[in-house]
Order: C-alpha cells, then sequence, then structure tokens
C-alpha cells in the first residue's frame, strides 16, 4: 500500500475558514466554498476553540 496523499492547508486559510463560521457563515456553505471536507472544518474549529493552534508550525 501507498502513503494517502493528504491535502495541506496553511494556519492562515485555516484560520479564514474559522473566521467565516464565527461571522455566520454556515458551515456546509463554507465547506463548499473552500472544497473542504466536513469534518476538517469541524476539526479546526475544535482546535481554535481549545486553543489547540497556539505554538503549531502552519502546514505548507
Amino acid at each position: 500500500m501507498g502513503k494517502i496523499n493528504q491535502a495541506r492547508y496553511t494556519l492562515e486559510f485555516k484560520l479564514e475558514a474559522v473566521r467565516l463560521i464565527g461571522a455566520g457563515q454556515i458551515i456546509a456553505a463554507t465547506t463548499a466554498i473552500l472544497s473542504l471536507p466536513d469534518q476538517t472544518l469541524h476539526n479546526w474549529l475544535k482546535a481554535h476553540r481549545e486553543g489547540d493552534w497556539v505554538g503549531r508550525v502552519p502546514s505548507r
């Protein structure tokens, strides 16, 4: 088996997606616009709420 390709997103992209939700955008609409899986955005929202992004190196 080979390695599964995993999409990489910058920290700025992730924060913008979270900001859209905070501004009232619906999750389904945000994921469609940004071409993201729903679960990915949910993971980012959870990480943001828990402050889990502090000190992380952004993905490239």
